[in-house]
């Protein structure tokens, strides 16, 4: 990064991205209180996040037709007024459909406006051999404001005199802080779009076929997609460990903060780190995690559900938290590491994020079916084992793509041979 100026717009962007997506994704710390704060059922809120998703896959593919047409600014800050809006009205408690449609506005602004205009400018701030540490950095600094956020929301939660009014709370906190974020980034922001570089047209249909014939859509894509399905199901580690570890609703609380956001301001900087450093690549960075986490849900497979095995729980959810989150500090990464032409930069951005967050439109959805009701004990669709077998699946098959990416980028860095001389 170049200046003040340029310093003072990364740090301002990474805040709005530990704000932005919050109220979204509430379900990672509070599962049960929210969706008994908006009076709905476990199955009902899992059919909500699992419109959401899906609203948010289609988003993230018209994502690059924004980005290559409106200023960043303009996006970013319509996003930022869109979610707080949406967030305020969650508090009014507007029953099942208003519930709905706040969430598809949110999916909008996040996914179709909010993401591809902040991947432009972040990548826009430094060269090719710095992305690792601007995404992961990104990343740390989005946690860091989760977490503060996210502390004062454990407490609004346990000292509330029911958990559903600290819940309500904090989302209007939420609310608040998006609006307020929108005007800082209108004025601290300013012409910030005139540094970022244009595409080279706009997002036509023949620009998306070329993206959608670029093998690295898919590859990138679909690696950062099985590792999503970690990501967007460890909020259900929550009422596992309450209701078949033992542990109290307070720690849980407690816990659920340290993994969703301890672990991203801690790990987003390591996986920086480990890309720039150590592994020289965000492929063979992906690969070793995927290992860690397919062995991690595996052993989850068939550790016994006792109270006094509470702490093996305990570890191997955190060491799977790093894995998620040193790969989410960097996998974006990948898009300036491949060899992808500027004109479908945007096209690539866009199908890959449509593709890498698919999860979100059925994991929530199939989790809550799975799971039933925790605290009744019961398994009424295979339970937690089915979900810890089809997540070993999603790291195996994560180890699959991105050892094809490995490959992939090797043959293309590889110096072309010699001619031979003509004798």
């Amino acid at each position: 990064m170049r200046g003040t100026r340029e310093r003072v717009s990364y740090l301002l962007l990474s805040v709005t991205g530990g704000v932005i997506f919050q109220v979204a994704y509430i379900r990672f710390v509070f599962l049960e209180p929210t969706y008994r704060a908006l009076h709905l059922t476990a199955q009902e809120y899992g059919a909500i996040m699992s419109v959401f998703g899906a609203v948010a896959a289609v988003m993230y593919f018209a994502g690059g037709w924004f980005a290559s047409r409106f200023p960043p600014r303009a996006l970013i800050v319509l996003a930022l007024l869109g979610t707080g809006a949406a967030d305020l009205y969650l508090t009014t408690v507007p029953g099942y459909g208003g519930v709905l449609a706040a969430h598809v506005v949110m999916a909008v602004a996040g996914m179709a406006l909010y993401w591809p205009a902040l991947v432009r400018v972040i990548g826009s701030l430094g060269q090719a051999r710095q992305q690792g540490r601007l995404f992961g950095f990104l990343e740390a600094i989005r946690g860091i404001t989760s977490t503060a956020i996210g502390a004062i929301g454990a407490l609004l939660v346990s000292n509330a005199l029911a958990p559903e009014t600290g819940v309500l709370r904090l989302i209007g906190i939420y609310g608040v802080l998006c609006v307020l974020l929108a005007v800082l980034v209108w004025f601290v922001l300013g012409n910030r779009e005139r540094g970022v570089p244009a595409t080279t047209g706009t997002l036509s249909f023949a620009v998306l076929a070329a993206a959608v014939r670029n093998k690295y859509t898919w590859l990138l894509g679909g690696s950062i997609m099985l590792m999503y399905c970690f990501y967007t199901t460890l909020g259900y580690f929550s009422p596992l460990l309450e209701h078949r570890f033992g542990l109290g609703l307070g720690l849980i609380g407690i816990i659920g903060v340290v993994r969703t956001y301890v672990f991203q301001f801690l790990a987003g900087p390591v996986g920086g780190f480990c890309v720039d450093k150590l592994t020289g690549s965000t492929p063979k960075f992906l690969r070793l995690t995927f290992a860690g986490a397919a062995v991690c849900v595996a052993l989850f497979l068939v550790l016994p559900e006792r109270a006094e095995l509470w702490w093996a729980a305990l570890v191997l959810m955190f060491v799977l938290s790093a894995m998620v989150f040193t790969s989410r500090g960097v996998y974006w990464a990948s898009i300036t590491e491949a060899r992808i032409p500027e004109q479908q930069r945007a096209g690539v951005i866009g199908l890959a994020s449509g593709l890498a967050y698919l999860p979100d439109a059925f994991l929530p959805a199939l989790s809550a079916w799975w799971i039933g009701d925790p605290s009744t004990n019961t398994a009424p669709h295979g339970g937690y084992g089915a979900l810890f077998g089809a997540l070993t699946v999603a790291g195996l098959l994560g180890l699959l793509l991105t050892t094809l990416t490995v490959r992939a980028q090797r043959r293309e860095s590889a110096p072309e041979p010699a001619p031979e001389p003509v004798a």
